[in-house]
């Protein structure tokens, strides 16, 4: 008995009674005194408590994977390193338009070139064979980032667009990726004004060899550095320049370094300090805020790649006339893209806006009403409307463009209307527009659809009134021969034919006309009292 309490005490889970004991006796020893109820809720309390603390240290999500616990590391100030760690290595290459080092005599392919390159060339003209049989004898390679220059092949050389090439160089040689060939290449050498038969036009060498990469791939190296190096130099020597970019050859004997200044810049004593840094030959190129934000490239405001760093090439100047022909408020900070000038896009879309205005009245015309005079404010080109308001008064009308050269005429033979509000004109919503221009398509639609269908059965019963008079010469002839045609009796049935089917097609067009006019009835942009209203004010006047 005693053993048999001992173990239901130190135990969760009861025992089996045991079967050797007397009937009663097992039932006296189920019964659980007051003591050993309050030990086994107190060691039920101790066990909660032990679970929900083992549960709060490895917490679990739903979906069953790790949370880390607050006190753990923050993994963007300091790596954790019991958990796997992804890191990026930038590859050398993408700025040069390969995801990675090329190999000796297998061209890259279009994918990888135009998802790494600044400025990609498309060739329209591939799979074109030409006329005269006998191929151009230049090409387009490009270099670091949109650096791009033509060569001239040797004889009985032939290159594919994406082979790695090298090329003559001032001084040694080269290493680039061609990227246009043929009749398109000879299109782009005139639109950059370059004379293919000109002696200027340096030479193609041959496809790249392993040599040439790997020594292509080691100058790559030092590129990083040498940015850092000469920016640190020309902060030392005081010099008023940015250092955007560093190239070098792909002999390692020559570097390009681009920089931009506000003013002229005496640098002679910064290629001095390079040459004994880098012990390469120097070049300084100067280029402007727009062919910065090419190179280095960027996001523009519309969350996109900067077009000129993706497809533009040539920068034309923007001047903010663009701006007020597209009546953007001349706002700097919105006007303004990376490079701190007005927006190439600016340009995109003025002549559209220039076409467009020359619909409207001149701006800044006021015009005169009997309640007043009427100043302009501003102009939806596109939905053709001027908004202009009472001198002194804050609220603006919306007139119509014609409506506004209307008045201007009426003010100029000294008629005055009686007030604004009788032109204003109604604006919906984007949404009340869009099923307005639905509503309107389907009713163009179904015109279309009616007119045709009347046309097909026209054309039918023509055809069918043909064959019917064929047939009836046919059969008036024979009765001729033979003594027992009736051609009168054939002449009046096909009349009556005729005349029913005409009454049909009377019916058909009926019904079109009324099924139109009904969905026009029912058209909720259409179906306004307060613009039926101003329609009838316009017509009584």
């Amino acid at each position: 008995m005693e053993e048999n309490k001992e173990i239901i005490k130190n135990q969760d889970t009861p025992i089996p009674e045991p079967t050797n004991l007397p009937m009663d006796s097992a039932e006296d020893d189920n019964v659980a005194t007051a003591e050993e109820m309050e030990a086994f809720i107190r060691d039920r309390r101790v066990k909660e408590k032990e679970r929900k603390l083992e549960e709060k240290e490895d917490k679990t999500d739903v979906f069953g994977e790790y949370a880390a616990p607050e006190n753990s590391i923050d993994p963007y100030l300091e790596p954790d390193p019991t958990l796997p760690w992804v890191k990026y290595d930038e590859s050398l290459f993408l700025s040069r338009g390969c995801k990675r080092c090329p190999t000796s005599y297998v061209p890259i392919k279009e994918s990888e070139v135009r998802s790494c390159s600044k400025v990609t060339s498309c060739n329209w003209m591939r799979g074109i064979r030409q006329p005269g049989g006998t191929l151009f004898d230049c090409v387009e390679v490009r270099f670091k980032n949109n650096r791009k220059d033509f060569y001239r092949l040797p004889d009985g050389l032939e290159v594919t667009e994406g082979d790695v090439v090298a090329v003559e160089g001032m001084p040694g040689h080269d290493i680039g990726i061609v990227s246009l060939t043929g009749e398109v290449c000879r299109i782009q050498m005139k639109k950059r004004h370059v004379d293919p038969a000109s002696e200027n036009v340096r030479k193609l060498f041959r496809r790249a060899k392993s040599n040439d990469i790997e020594r292509w791939a080691e100058s790559l190296k030092n590129e990083h550095n040498a940015l850092l190096k000469t920016r640190q130099i020309a902060t030392d020597l005081n010099l008023e320049m940015k250092v955007n970019d560093v190239e070098y050859q792909g002999d390692n004997a020559k570097a390009i370094f681009y920089y931009t200044a506000d003013d002229r810049v005496d640098f002679r004593q910064l290629i001095k300090v390079l040459a004994d840094e880098f012990h390469v030959r120097i070049e300084m190129k100067q280029i402007g805020v727009r062919q910065e934000a090419g190179k280095v490239g960027g996001l523009g405001t519309c969350g996109r790649e900067l077009c000129c760093s993706t497809w533009l090439t040539n920068f034309k100047s923007v001047t903010t006339s663009a701006a007020k022909i597209q009546q953007i408020l001349p706002n700097p900070q919105k006007l303004a893209g990376q490079c701190g000038k007005l927006k190439c896009c600016l340009n995109f879309e003025c002549e559209v806006y220039a076409d467009a205005l020359k619909k409207f009245p001149p701006a800044n015309t006021p015009i005169r009403f009997q309640k007043g005079l009427a100043l302009y404010k501003k102009t939806d080109v596109f939905r053709g409307i001027m908004w202009y308001c009472y001198e002194g008064e804050s609220e603006l009308h919306a007139l119509k463009a014609e409506s506004v050269k209307k008045i201007i005429e009426m003010n100029r033979n000294q008629e005055y209307p009686e007030k604004m509000e009788d032109y204003q004109v109604e604006l919906m919503s984007t949404a009340a527009l869009a099923q307005e221009t639905s509503n309107a398509d389907f009713e163009r639609e179904l015109r279309r659809m009616a007119d045709d269908m009347t046309e097909d059965t026209e054309t039918k019963e023509a055809r069918r009134d043909d064959h019917r008079d064929r047939k009836g010469n046919g059969e008036r002839k024979g009765g001729d021969r033979k003594g027992g045609g009736t051609p009168q009796g054939g002449d009046r049935r096909q009349q009556r034919t005729r005349d029913d089917q005409r009454v049909r097609d009377e019916q058909r067009r009926e019904e079109t006309r009324l099924r139109n006019s009904t969905n026009n009835r029912h058209s909720g942009a259409r179906n306004n009292p307060r613009r039926s209203s101003d329609k009838e004010k316009r017509n009584n006047q």
